[in-house]
């Protein structure tokens, strides 16, 4: 059962927690995530509601999170896998608008649609994978946070909620 008043954190699947280009260079064979992703979502679960929202094939997404192992830290009422992850932005912010919500994503353009739909979102750019490598800037737009890689975004919501997520 979730808490309502616990503060969510959304990740995207590939090139956030999942390496894909790897993936894809193994001819889809070796499923495997970042380095600091198992370790990041094992602190990160402590004191916090963790929730996928993602695009792509569910069962190939879902998949992903099974082989590696990380799936047990995301809720099933908190996973939202979607061919089209725009269609879906305002169904999530109105169903978690009395939340504090953080986005962990490689794609600019999600970030600014989520931006734009609740300005009370936090907002991370992963800044990772093809997708980062080749965005353009995006007019009238800043993340709140830009992070090479998941281990930034712990100090991050420990000074922003005043949590312990990690002891340093």
């Amino acid at each position: 059962m979730q808490s309502l008043n616990k503060p969510i954190i959304f990740f995207d699947i590939d090139y956030t927690l999942f390496d894909t280009a790897l993936f894809k260079k193994t001819n889809f064979t070796k499923y495997s995530l970042y380095e600091e992703v198992p370790s990041v979502l094992a602190n990160l679960s402590k004191n916090l509601e963790l929730g996928i929202f993602s695009q792509g094939d569910k069962d190939l997404q879902n998949s992903k999170l099974k082989v590696t192992k990380i799936d047990h830290f995301f809720q099933k009422e908190h996973i939202y896998i979607e061919s089209e992850k725009e269609e879906k932005i305002k169904t999530i912010i109105e169903k978690y608008k009395n939340i504090q919500l953080y986005i962990a994503e490689d794609k600019l353009f999600i970030l600014s649609l989520m931006k734009k739909e609740n300005p009370d979102i936090f907002t991370i750019w992963i800044k990772r994978g093809v997708y980062a490598q080749n965005q353009k800037p995006i007019p009238d737009f800043m993340p709140d946070a830009v992070m090479y890689n998941l281990s930034g975004i712990i100090p991050l919501i420990d000074k922003k909620h005043g949590l312990t997520l990690h002891s340093y």
